[in-house]
């Protein structure tokens, strides 16, 4: 179990093959995909074994079951935190989650909107905006709605993963969100940078406090 602070990285790689076949589909047929939204630059993945690569599990709906891009948590240690910050506001339907097999697959998830400032303690000691237990979905069929009055205006989506099927390592090869844009462009960039800034400082430093205060929406 990943202690507060304790949010290393370790840049070496992991491969798997597990042979799932991929053939191209559409993208997103039901034209609800959030992917043209997301700042996929400014993406920030705690405690994933390979830096970086939290950002490419966020690719199009055709290419869900494609396995050359993951993320996966360190050695013993099933926990990932993912910060998603939106290019515009938006509106959050559902999400898909593709998960790893033999037991990497993340059971659990909890959702925090609108925060730049959760690290893995506040993520384990805060209410978050939903949560959900999750099944093992290899295929992408799975998609979990979200309560729609918790899920608008959201300028960032933070995704804690605290545990998975009993693997040492979490590993994630898909996740796809759904829902709708606005024309309402994210605020201050500034605050933007500042608050990607501070939590990639969690990454190297392990601070095990924190400070933030304001309750969620």
């Amino acid at each position: 179990m990943h202690s507060c602070g304790d949010e290393s990285h370790e840049a070496d790689q992991h491969g798997h093959s597990h042979g799932h076949g991929h053939s191209c589909c559409p993208e997103d047929s039901s034209g609800n995909s959030l992917l043209p939204y997301i700042d996929t630059f400014n993406i920030i993945c705690l405690n994933e074994k390979i830096q970086d690569t939290g950002k490419s599990v966020f690719k199009s709906w055709c290419d869900k079951l494609e396995e050359s891009k993951f993320v996966i948590s360190e050695d013993d240690d099933p926990e990932l935190l993912i910060h998603i910050p939106f290019t515009v506001a938006v509106k959050l339907k559902s999400f898909c989650l593709v998960g790893g097999v033999h037991g990497e697959a993340p059971s659990k998830v909890k959702l925090f909107i609108n925060r730049d400032d959760i690290d893995f303690c506040a993520a384990q000691s805060m209410t978050p905006t939903q949560e959900f237990e999750l099944a093992e979905d290899f295929l992408g069929e799975i998609d979990y709605p979200v309560k729609a009055s918790k899920f608008q205006n959201i300028s960032s989506l933070t995704m804690y993963i605290p545990e998975n099927f009993g693997a040492d390592s979490s590993r994630i090869n898909f996740i796809g969100l759904k829902g709708e844009g606005t024309t309402i462009r994210r605020g201050v960039v500034e605050c933007t940078y500042e608050a990607s800034a501070q939590i990639k400082d969690h990454q190297t430093t392990r601070a095990d406090k924190f400070t933030g205060s304001s309750e969620l929406s």
